[in-house]
């Protein structure tokens, strides 16, 4: 995926473009409206509770109760979502990721900051989010979506979107060609180490409706070709009063005393 441009005079070519950015820009309206609309537009927080699988080389890693936690702030001028994942049936574990670009890995001996490499890994991921994009990004200036077509994926006709945003951050989103909700994210960027390429890869599954909203209760995330993360969930909840303080680690907080500096 790159972003198109066109010399002045070829007329066909920018009627082809302005078409398939129009449609591009459908489908994405009609995902939104198949995963609530207004309600999925202005949901303010959401909580998904299951159980959580983690992988090393395809291999089953590691298991835990979990659950995640999302807090939406319009106000915010850069990234709007701040992330809580907490783990274990005390949830005496858990990590935060601030809006305003903090990290935090808190467990029983207190609150260590997350090194900036992860934050930015963190990010990075959440931009290029095919659900944080759709609640957050398609008003955005610069941000462009353009119809690549129709193609199967696992069995099932979907409606592809690629989308460019002002950086050149590109993201395929694939759609369920009949109930249009998001079944795929996909994307690569470049390596800064070898500067060979990293495929990120979301699945969505085992929709389920709830408060008037559409929500995946199966997630499996893929890097370059070898899973990393399953959540099913077997409750998700939205709008319980969150607030921003609840993803913060307050002045008062017990810190880890075997924290090193964060790089």
């Amino acid at each position: 995926m790159t972003r198109r441009f066109f010399v002045a005079g070829i007329a066909p070519a920018i009627v082809r473009a302005d078409t398939i950015q129009e449609r591009g820009r459908k489908l994405i309206e009609e995902a939104q409206a198949a995963l609530g609309g207004s309600k999925f537009l202005n949901m303010h927080d959401r909580v998904e509770k299951g159980r959580a699988y983690s992988y090393y080389r395809e291999r089953l890693s590691g298991l835990s109760v979990a659950k995640f936690e999302t807090f939406y702030d319009d106000s915010q001028p850069g990234i709007k979502q701040s992330d809580k994942q907490v783990f274990g049936k005390k949830e005496d574990y858990y990590v935060i990721f601030e809006a305003a670009g903090k990290g935090w890995d808190v467990g029983f001996r207190g609150a260590k900051p997350m090194p900036s490499d992860v934050v930015k890994q963190w990010q990075e991921g959440v931009l290029r989010n095919p659900m944080y994009i759709l609640r957050c990004r398609t008003e955005e200036k610069g941000i462009i979506f353009e119809r690549r077509g129709l193609e199967v994926f696992e069995n099932q006709p979907v409606e592809i979107v690629d989308v460019t945003d002002a950086d050149n951050r590109e993201v395929a989103i694939y759609l369920n060609a009949s109930t249009k909700l998001p079944v795929r994210g996909y994307f690569k960027k470049q390596n800064p180490v070898d500067k060979g390429w990293d495929e990120q890869d979301t699945r969505y599954a085992k929709y389920r409706e709830s408060q008037g909203q559409m929500w995946p209760w199966a997630i499996t995330r893929s890097r370059n070709g070898e899973r990393n993360l399953e959540m099913y969930s077997d409750e998700v909840r939205f709008n319980s009063g969150l607030s921003a303080n609840d993803f913060k680690i307050g002045p008062g907080a017990k810190m880890d005393p075997k924290a090193k500096p964060v790089k």
